[in-house]
């Protein structure tokens, strides 16, 4: 019998990635975050210079820009807490 293993790339789209993160409990919801966090400290620039981009991006929707500020206000508050 002949095998053989084919690997075929999958790329998410935007669409079923935010899908699979808003189905991933807290513990990964966090571990995603290390994870970008780990990645773009490699960046040549800041991670900032990549929110401005998003945020100038005319695809970015009002209820986008509502759940960025979200997120931005609570990491704020518990960033002053320590």
């Amino acid at each position: 019998m002949i095998s053989r293993e084919i690997k075929v790339p999958i790329y998410l789209t935007p669409e079923e990635l935010a899908f699979d993160f808003c189905n991933m409990d807290d513990t990964n919801q966090a571990k995603f975050f290390n994870e970008v966090a780990r990645i773009t400290e490699k960046w040549d620039g800041n991670f900032a210079f990549q929110l401005q981009y998003i945020t100038d991006n005319e695809e970015l929707t009002y209820g986008a820009r509502k759940i960025m500020q979200q997120i931005g206000e609570y990491s704020d508050i518990l960033v002053k807490d320590e």
